[in-house]
């Protein structure tokens, strides 16, 4: 496969920690190209359902094709439609550069994903590295370094308190669609957040040359000191046009849970959990996660022994929900 970019350029974080708004900030810039949501593939796609139908070609394929449809309907209001931009031919042309062997393979379908983009929307031929969005993808940096093109990464760090509220807010109206309750997003955080922020801590010491993480707080508040950094890191020329998120050219208006519409970057809930989720809530997270929000610089508010209650309440349905098993039946 020949391809029409030079490097990848991958943006990841915990979700709900910024990584939609911090995509747009680099929508639009003319030495990139960017994939304007997220690629989807590497976890609606890879591993469940290539290892559910590693046997079957037509699965595969079907299954990439809804992915892919799906995820670029969600914004396909935005794009400009006197291009001839179509979804059905965007898709198709991402399946036709697959090999049916490729399609258990991460590289060749992100690579088919990214040349269908820039042929499809961009319709250019400049070489360029394409930016794409996944979330909780710095556990696998060690696997995208192996690709044939040059990779870096990017990874949004954000107060876990605040991650967990802004998922908690889409607990009942959204989340819930998918049997995720509130006790299960926060196991989500404590376990997921956890692991990107002691990730990106390990990467940001040994590989960072390869990548850089950036605390959300700091990204909001001090916009233009962090996006000159990631232009350095990047070798990408600064812009005021990475300032102010769009998508596709126009407005973003973000995708808080809250329903708060807004138009740049939002800020006010930064330190916000604190009245945005329970006592318990934030001890819970703290005990869980004390250790690696100090690498961050987020300070505890609450003692271990203060929070010990608050977890072993806790411990009570998140062991009978993942962990027990009666082995007494088996007596």
């Amino acid at each position: 496969m020949e391809y029409a970019f030079n490097s990848f350029f991958i943006l990841t974080g915990h979700r709900k920690s910024g990584t939609s708004m911090f995509q747009r900030l680099f929508d639009g810039h003319p030495d990139i190209y960017v994939y304007p949501t997220d690629i989807s593939v590497l976890y609606s796609y890879f591993p469940v359902f290539t290892t559910k139908f590693k046997d079957s070609a037509k699965d595969l394929r079907n299954r990439l094709a809804l992915v892919l449809g799906t995820s670029i309907n969600f914004i396909y209001d935005n794009i400009d439609k006197e291009k001839g931009f179509s979804i059905k031919k965007f898709v198709i042309d991402v399946l036709d550069n697959l090999q049916d062997e490729d399609l258990l393979n991460k590289e060749a379908v992100i690579s088919s994903i990214a040349n269908s983009w820039i042929k499809n929307y961009y319709n250019s031929e400049k070489i360029k590295p394409f930016l794409f969005k996944e979330t909780t993808q710095s556990i696998y940096l060690n696997e995208f370094l192996k690709f044939q093109v040059p990779v870096k990464m990017i990874s949004i760090i954000r107060d876990p308190r605040d991650n967990y509220a802004a998922i908690k807010a889409g607990v009942s109206g959204y989340y819930s669609k998918m049997n995720e309750s509130e006790k299960e997003s926060l196991a989500s955080v404590i376990n997921r957040a956890r692991m990107d922020l002691r990730s990106a801590a390990n990467h940001q010491s040994e590989r960072n040359n390869v990548f850089l993480a950036v605390r959300f707080e700091d990204l909001v508040n001090e916009t233009n000191r962090i996006m000159l950094e990631l232009c350095e890191f990047l070798n990408i020329k600064f812009q005021s046009i990475l300032l102010l998120p769009t998508e596709l050219g126009r407005n973003y208006y973000g995708n808080s849970h809250d329903g708060k519409i807004f138009n740049g970057i939002f800020k006010k809930n930064v330190g916000g959990w604190k009245s945005r989720i329970s006592k318990d809530e934030a001890m819970i997270i703290e005990y869980w996660m004390a250790d690696v929000m100090r690498v961050w610089n987020y300070p505890l508010a609450f003692s271990i022994s203060e929070s010990e209650n608050a977890i072993s309440q806790f411990y009570n349905w998140y062991n009978s929900r993942y962990f027990y098993r009666d082995s007494f039946k088996l007596l």
